[in-house]
């Protein structure tokens, strides 16, 4: 059973909930041991740890190094692997499960009495354990879904594979918001904001948040609610969520009279655009123009639905640039020469005064605000224990401890082969935790699959520099190892460090260069420098280093 209490580290540092942490402390020496604490007993020895977990001191650094060298967890493989594995123990005993309700489907007279009550019996107890197991194989399967697949809204799939990958579970579970709480300060956020208005369906739609707030649920809710301690309402949550639900269509009405110029598409084409003309895109390396005309059309495109008066003249200014653009080629110095980016920096600056000058209900805010009022509409989404349900339901580690605990309460034939790949799957989920903790970043595997990676992990670390530090540690079919370490600053300025011992790789990765480059810039991320370096040495766990010290190895390679 699992149990959701309010402390930061959730047992992560428990010998007897983190199956790695219980095999460095059962393989290190005494002298080891005395070094991490003055104590002797493991009662003092885990105390001391969960003091200075996070802080990043000696103590921490050489629990840090017992990992590393435990033979156990250096050779427990990927996840992704065992993942596969665990999804083909799975399949088995579905099969066997098959042949057993087979065997009940021919009449009854054609089996002895004993053998048909006892199959009956059989088939009775594994009803819960192979819905825990179909559970199971959906979580599984959408962590080894191809990254070709994976839609690109955003990146918001691929954050979901990596939320859901077990390895955050517990602050997942330790930072879980109570949701009436969270629809009170939206509503409070809002009614705030359109006070601001002048508009009557402003004024309407203040009118209806102040109602919704002073209903008898959100009245008690207070940011130190716990999950536990509140009580089911069913009726006053249906009560609230229909009122929601009528907000969310007056709020969808009002802000569809609003013109097109205040619409999130121009906000987010406006971003490309000046993103296009920042000095360290305007490189001979960095620009192409086809792209700066494909940012200026989409403004173009919005501009020419509005209605407003301050549209005709950003108009004018446009075709202006555009009759501008015809005239030179697709050289940066022409285009620098023409004084083109101060033009675009000039309209760019102009389109957004004349987007703040609009009414509040139009705004970005607001639209994220509605936004965030779609998500709490109905009474199980405003249901105190909805949030804690969905992870349990979706995050790996939840499910792997549901299904192990199922299978050893209603035994299944062929269960042992299950059983021994969810235990091996949790010791690395464990393995990824601990390392995240004691080296105050986030070690993760790759929750994915590529028909080119035999494995995968990363870790990410924030600097105190505000520098944002990940290390991408491959092992590739045809090209044996690969690591790329990407360190992302001043907002999207990225620094590329791609390291291979395999010289055909580094070819491949020379002549594509140019591709990596403009996707990064269509992105709105501006490479200052791609490395490509011979390995140091070969680290087979690069989510064990801290700081990269070989940064400053290899050339780099221009498009």
């Amino acid at each position: 059973m699992i149990n959701i209490t309010s402390t930061s580290n959730l047992g992560i540092f428990l010998p007897s909930n983190n199956k790695a942490l219980a095999q460095v402390l059962s393989s290190a020496t005494i002298k080891e041991l005395e070094i991490l604490t003055q104590g002797k007993d493991l009662k003092s020895i885990m105390g001391n740890i969960l003091k200075q977990s996070g802080s990043s001191d000696s103590k921490d650094k050489m629990l840090l190094d017992l990992i590393k060298k435990n033979p156990t967890l250096s050779n427990l493989g990927e996840p992704t692997k065992t993942i596969k594995d665990l999804l083909h123990s799975i399949k088995k005993v579905q099969q066997t499960t098959q042949s057993l309700n087979l065997q009940k489907a021919i009449p009854t007279e054609e089996k002895p009495d004993n053998k048909s009550f006892e199959l009956t019996k059989t088939l009775q107890n594994k009803g819960e354990a192979d819905t825990k197991l179909q559970t199971l194989e959906k979580v599984l399967k959408t962590l080894t879904t191809d990254i070709k697949e994976i839609k690109n809204n955003n990146g918001l799939d691929l954050k979901q594979k990596f939320k859901n990958s077990g390895v955050i579970l517990e602050s997942k579970l330790a930072d879980v918001k109570n949701p009436q709480n969270e629809l009170k300060s939206t509503l409070i956020v809002l009614a705030n904001k359109l006070q601001k208005s002048p508009l009557a369906q402003s004024k309407n739609i203040v009118n209806e948040a102040k109602s919704l707030l002073n209903t008898e649920i959100l009245k008690s809710a207070t940011p130190q609610d716990t999950v536990e301690a509140l009580k089911e309402r069913p009726k006053q949550l249906q009560e609230v969520a229909n009122k929601v639900e009528t907000l969310v269509l007056k709020l969808k009405t009002a802000i569809k009279s609003a013109d097109t110029i205040h619409s999130p598409t121009l906000s987010r084409a406006i971003e490309v655009l000046e993103h296009k003309i920042e000095p360290r895109v305007l490189t001979s390396e960095n620009f192409k123009l086809t792209p700066v005309k494909e940012a200026l059309e989409e403004v173009s495109l919005v501009m020419r639905k509005s209605f407003t008066v301050e549209s005709k003249g950003i108009l004018a200014s446009l075709e202006k640039i555009f009759q501008s653009i015809k005239t030179i080629d697709a050289t940066v110095d022409a285009f620098l020469k023409e004084k083109l980016p101060q033009e675009i920096s000039k309209l760019t600056e102009t389109i957004k005064h004349v987007i703040t000058k609009d009414d509040v209900l139009y705004d970005k805010d607001t639209k994220h605000i509605l936004n965030k009022l779609q998500t709490l509409q109905t009474a199980q989404k405003i249901h105190p224990h909805n949030n804690v349900k969905e992870i349990l339901t979706n995050d790996l580690k939840a499910v792997l401890m549901k299904t192990s605990e199922e299978l050893q309460k209603n035994p299944h034939v062929n269960q042992n082969e299950v059983l021994k790949n969810i235990e091996k799957l949790s010791l690395q989920i464990d393995h990824y935790q601990l390392v995240s903790q004691l080296s105050n970043g986030a070690a993760m595997y790759l929750p994915f699959s590529w028909d080119m990676m035999d494995e995968g992990s990363i870790h990410m670390q924030k600097s105190e520099d505000d520098t944002f530090n990940v290390a991408i540690n491959l092992k590739l079919k045809e090209y044996g190892e690969l690591s790329v370490t990407l360190s992302l600053y001043e907002k999207n300025q990225v620094n590329i460090h791609i390291y291979s011992a395999n010289k055909e790789l580094k070819e491949i990765v020379k002549q594509n260069i140019a591709s990596l480059r403009s996707g990064l810039i269509d992105a709105q991320i501006t490479p200052r420098e791609i490395r490509i370096s011979e390995p140091k040495s070969k680290l087979q766990h690069l989510h064990y280093q801290a700081n990269d010290d070989t940064l400053d190895m290899g050339f780099e390679v221009k498009a």
